[in-house]
């Protein structure tokens, strides 16, 4: 069973398991169980969709996890350019909607943003916008041989990395997609049932 079950699912499933529990009881007291047949079969299978939906639902948040850390930063504080004092105390977002995080130096007692975004998904226009700036920059300006040549392989380098690393937040974003979609199908699912539960229970219990 999925760890990350959301309190409708879970209260679905403890439904689902007082029938169970309830029919066995009229089993051994030899009274009849028809009425709930169908119920505790359409419950089984309904237990089953939560479970594999959950599952499914946990890897893609673990995936866009893992997938947020891939952006990592080598901080540093403007004034003393160390980052051996930095504490993390919250985000900021650019003009652009960017996400970056904000620190503060103990030791210089300042607060500020870092120039970078914190996240893949605000990192590739981030980069791409560099490349731009930087392609015309060499283009435009007299800028010496031996620099446009290492600005030239920076470019390259960044270029290369977009390539590896928009596919996979494509993939992502695209997983989530499908995933939400379907939270709203079970949901509708799972609230209908649930209600369904409830009352045949208050019979039960009558």
């Amino acid at each position: 069973m999925a760890q990350n079950l959301k309190p409708e699912e879970r209260e679905l499933i403890r439904l689902v398991n007082f029938f169970k529990k309830k029919t066995k009881a009229l089993v051994q007291e030899n009274k009849p169980i028809d009425d709930y047949t169908q119920l505790l079969e359409t419950g089984d299978k309904l237990v089953e969709q939560i479970n594999v939906h959950a599952a499914n639902r946990d890897i893609v948040e673990g995936e866009r996890k893992k997938l947020n850390g891939l952006v990592k930063e080598n901080a540093a504080c403007p004034k003393c350019a160390k980052n051996n004092q930095l504490k993390l105390i919250g985000t900021d977002k650019s003009p652009e909607g960017w996400k970056s995080n904000k620190y503060k130096c103990r030791k210089c007692n300042i607060e500020f943003v870092w120039n970078a975004p914190n996240n893949p998904w605000d990192m590739i226009p981030y980069v791409e916008r560099f490349i731009a700036q930087s392609e015309e920059k060499i283009e435009r300006e007299n800028v010496p041989a031996e620099e446009k040549e290492q600005v030239a392989a920076m470019v390259t380098q960044m270029k290369a990395n977009l390539d590896k690393l928009k596919p996979v937040v494509e993939a992502s974003d695209r997983d989530l997609a499908s995933i939400e979609i379907h939270e709203k199908e079970m949901e509708e699912l799972i609230h209908k049932f649930k209600k369904y539960l409830m009352i045949e229970k208050i019979k039960m219990e009558d």
